[in-house]
Order: C-alpha cells, then structure tokens, then sequence
C-alpha cells in the first residue's frame, strides 16, 4: 500500500498526468477542428502520407506498426498525433554536440590505443564503430548486488583522485546512504566526485537534488531532467551503471543504488543480480566516455589528460576486453549488433539471462534458427515480474521461442536481473543492456564484450547455479481468452514498452 501511495503521488506521476491532460487537449481541439469539410480532408490526407512514408522508411518493421495501426484505427487523430510527437526529437543543437564529443572520444581512443584488430569480426565491428579492444585488463564477476556493493565501497574508499558515478536509479535508502558518506568523506579528502543520474529512473529523489549534492561538493546532474511537455526525446533514458575510481578501477552491471538490488527489500521476491570489475587499461574507454557524456549534457567540460591513466604495465593479463556504450541518436544499435553477432558465431550454446524479453524480429529469428541448428539455447527469465504488463509481452515471446526449442527458465526464487550473454564459454558480455526494445532502441547503455577465459568461467557457473534453482518452462499458454487476446494487443505495442 505505502509503495502504490509513493508512486501515486511521485514526481513522475505528476508529470504523465499533466501530459495525458495535454493529449485530452490535443484531442479535443482536432476532434472540434474536424468537423470543418476541408480540415477532416486534409487530415485524413496527412494520415496516408505519414503511412506511406512509415512503409518505406528504413526502420524496425515492429517499431513501424506500432505507429501505423493506431494511425489507422485513429486515422484524423493518429496522423496529426505522429507529426507533433514523434518528430519533437533531439534538436540539431544537441545531435551536433554529441558528435562533436562522439568524435573527440574515437579520436582520443584511437591514439590511446593503436591496435589493429587481429580477424575477430565482433572486435572489428566496435573498432569501427570507435570503441577498441584492451588487454592488461584484470576483470572479476560479481555474481550478486551484495557482492557487487562490498567491493564497490572498498574500493570508493581507496579512491585517492576522483570518483565518477552513472546510475539510472538512485533510491534514498540504506544502500545510497552508505554510498553518500563515503562520497561526502571523500570530498573532504579532496577527491573529486562527479555524480550523473537519470530523472526519470531516479524521479523518486526530491525535485532539485543536485543541488544538495552540490552542497556536499558532489559535482551532480540530472540527465534529461523531465519536461511537462510531449517529447519523444523523454523516451531517451541513461540507463547505464557506471562507477570509476581514479581511472584504474571501474564497475557496470545491473546494479543501481537501490535497497533491492541487495535484497535488503524484497518487493519482488530475491533480487538477482550480476555485474563486473574492471582494473587496467579498459578502464580507459569508460573514462573518455563519461567526460564526454558531460560535454554531451552540456554541463562539465574535463580536460581527459587529467584523468585518463597510461601506465599499466603492472597488470600482465592478455585477455580481450571491449567496453563500450551505445545511445539512440546515432542509430547505431551497437548492444543489439554485437548480440546478433554472437548469437550468429555460436557452434554450441548461447547462455542468456534478462528481466524481460520483448525482442525484434531479427533478434528472434536469430535464436529460433540457432535452436533449430542443434545449438542449446537457454534463457533465464524472472519467476515473480516487476512489471506484469511487460512480463505478458514476454512470455509472448518466450511461447514462440520454446516452439522454436529454446529452453525458457524462469528464476524461481524471484526477479533476475543480470543482463548478459555467454557462447560456447568463450565469449560473452554483460552490462546493463536488456534483451527488450527500450534498452535496445531508445536507452543510453554501457556493456562489456570479453574473452577472458577465467572470468567467462566464473560466469558459466553464475548460470549454472541460477538454472538449478529455476524452472524449465515447457508451455506459457494461458487458458483464459482475454490474457490470450491482451497478449495480441500489447504485443503490437512492444516497442513502445
């Protein structure tokens, strides 16, 4: 009850009702303009053009018929409604300054790192791309948000320079109290702390928190702040997981600061969890990345010299090591790219765990074909849903892929959220990229390609142990008729989820 009332009367709340207020209004005023002879034509008119256009544009076909049927079902609404929503999108001004820090970063990398990839067509694929591969790289999986936070804290408190934070949740709790005294401390030590969180995922902290934080000399901001305006850019969310200590330590994963990713709260049953530690040169690629998403929101403009390391030789580890982010304005689709790519290499299994699985066609063909290829395809999925509309989605999909002879768990215990990948125990990667269409599509993400044989094992056993306390999913067929009939109509808007 206290959480129905938290969300009820949240920020966030405020701001959807306000915007459904606007598009009452909007329906209102195009319902009362219609009734003109010439008007009702020409909107009917602008609703076969956006179609046609739609059917040609070089776009998802999922993506392109959640806009078209709801056009066609509201042909004088849905036409007006598509102009005014879906092209209010990054301006020209913020596309420009994210190329111009997109380019300073794959210039900087590629000087730091001049390393020709050696016939391995994912590391060619991300070179290309502007994101190079590493070694003197140590990396350790941490199978757990507890884990994760106890060797986070250890090392924040070593922190002798400065601290770089990323997450898409902040939740006031004990996990984020903990964090803040180490970070208000160490400000006092004179390290620089530099906090970057996301509005909409953090909508529960109190409307002008940076400058709290500010107060503290925590140099924070809020990452497209949410507007009370209809906006397509509001889907563009950073829902990346980042932390960085003096340049030579990093963490990502799934992980946000929130008391349930330790299991301190149990809102959906055992919190599972999964992320890594980085030590070593790779860290590089997230430093550069994190100084230029400030030049990127407009706020910070670091000197990279300042922060980047070069000397490493005391670490000796050989092992491939790519981190990398992917963001919508580019329309680049690197998370979903390097996905398609191991998916494509696998000879003998593909290893999958994800919240939720709202997959493009592409994505879904991809495994059903590897599965119909002899190659054992397993996907761990959550037993106890955060979100149930979301989750009939998925078991949408999780039907056709068991037909297909994908093996579909689900982690019986509660909600699984590690996002990653591991073929054939050789490759793999892990970040905060989920396998659905926001993470894929419209979200600021961070991941992390490896082949580094102990840690892929120690992911390996991750797996393993969270398949022995899950189950094996044979049929999610639901018998009632209006969950079948919600399961056809919610799945023609799952780009949209």
């Amino acid at each position: 009850m206290k959480r129905l009332l938290r969300m009820i009367l949240s920020r966030t709340s405020f701001i959807l009702l306000l915007l459904l207020l606007q598009i009452a209004a909007f329906i209102l005023v195009l319902h009362y303009i219609s009734r003109f002879t010439y008007v009702h034509t020409i909107l009917y008119l602008i609703t076969d053009i956006i179609v046609i256009y739609l059917i040609y544009k070089e776009e998802n076909p999922v993506y392109k018929l959640s806009w078209i049927v709801p056009i066609l079902i509201f042909p004088l609404f849905g036409g007006f409604f598509y102009l005014f929503y879906k092209n209010r999108n990054v301006s020209k001004k913020v596309i420009k300054r994210f190329e111009q820090a997109d380019k300073e970063r794959f210039e900087y990398l590629y000087n730091y790192q001049k390393h020709k990839p050696q016939n391995n067509k994912i590391e060619t694929y991300l070179h290309n791309i502007g994101w190079m591969s590493f070694n003197q790289t140590r990396t350790d999986f941490l199978g757990s948000g507890e884990s994760m936070f106890e060797s986070m804290k250890a090392s924040l408190l070593e922190a002798k320079s400065y601290i770089f934070l990323e997450f898409f949740i902040i939740k006031d709790g004990q996990m984020w109290q903990e964090i803040l005294d180490i970070l208000k401390q160490k400000v006092l030590d004179g390290v620089e702390v530099y906090l970057i969180y996301d509005d909409f995922g953090s909508s529960s902290l109190p409307y002008k928190y940076p400058r709290t934080l500010k107060s503290y000399g925590i140099h924070a901001h809020a990452f497209n702040p949410m507007r009370i305006h209809l906006n397509f850019a509001m889907n563009y969310r950073d829902h990346k997981k980042i932390v960085i200590i003096d340049g030579k330590i990093a963490y990502t994963g799934g992980i946000n600061i929130g008391d349930e990713y330790i299991n301190l709260e149990h809102p959906f049953g055992h919190w599972q969890d999964a992320g890594i530690k980085l030590e070593g040169r790779a860290v590089t690629a997230l430093v550069i990345n994190y100084i230029n998403q400030l030049k990127f929101m407009g706020h910070e403009h670091l000197d990279l010299e300042d922060y980047v390391i070069h000397d490493f030789n005391h670490i000796s580890n050989d092992a491939m090591v790519i981190p990398f982010t992917d963001v919508p304005i580019d329309h680049e689709l690197a998370n979903k790219n390097v996905y398609m790519q191991m998916i494509m290499q696998a000879k003998k299994e593909i290893l999958v765990t994800t919240p939720y699985l709202i997959i493009d066609n592409e994505l879904a063909t991809a495994l059903k074909l590897a599965a119909k290829s002899g190659i054992d395809v397993k996907i761990i999925i959550p037993y106890i849903p955060d979100k149930k509309i979301v989750f009939i989605v998925t078991e949408s999909y999780a039907e056709e892929l068991i037909q297909a002879g994908v093996k579909i768990y689900r982690y019986k215990p509660g909600f699984i959220h590690s996002k990653m990948m591991i073929i054939d125990d050789e490759v793999a990667m892990i970040g905060t990229a989920n396998l659905d269409f926001r993470s894929l599509y419209l979200h600021f993400e961070n991941s992390v390609y490896l082949e580094d044989k102990n840690t892929i094992n120690e992911m390996r056993a991750f797996f393993n142990h969270t398949t022995d306390v899950s189950t094996l999913v044979s049929d999610v067929k639901n018998p009632n008729l209006f969950v079948r009939i919600l399961k056809v109509v919610l799945r023609g808007f799952a780009s949209l989820m």
